[in-house]
């Protein structure tokens, strides 16, 4: 097995492992459907969306607003879902203008970010 693809799955049981834990050390839940879209977006910038959801899913029951958060939080930063990060990574081993692509994506990516979070405020 490819060492990228190693350090992946070591990064998603880590994430498994850790939500865990850290609901029951801290007892903690989200009583506000706003709190809980705006913490999994945001988190999901930083941390991609699918450890977002992971952290988020065992601290709620809004499942609405967490999986509008994580999935609108999909776009945004390169971090925003590992599926960013792959897709830059193939595209850089292919071509030099590396510069360019990084500044049309994040120019396309925050525009569907701000649209994703102008929808979840009509629809929900």
């Amino acid at each position: 097995m490819p060492e990228s693809r190693l350090s992946i799955i070591t990064y998603f049981l880590f994430f498994f492992g850790f939500t865990d834990n850290l609901k029951n050390i801290l007892h903690f839940h989200f009583s506000d459907p706003l709190h809980v879209f705006l913490g999994s977006l945001i988190t999901s910038q930083f941390i991609s969306n699918v450890p977002a959801t992971l952290l988020f899913c065992d601290f709620t029951h809004y499942w609405i607003p967490l999986l509008w958060g994580v999935n609108v939080g999909g776009f945004g930063s390169l971090f925003g879902s590992l599926a960013n990060l792959i897709a830059y990574r193939l595209y850089v081993r292919q071509t030099t203008s590396e510069r360019y692509f990084f500044f049309l994506f994040h120019l396309l990516s925050y525009f569907f970010l701000f649209w994703g979070i102008f929808l979840y405020f009509v629809f929900y």
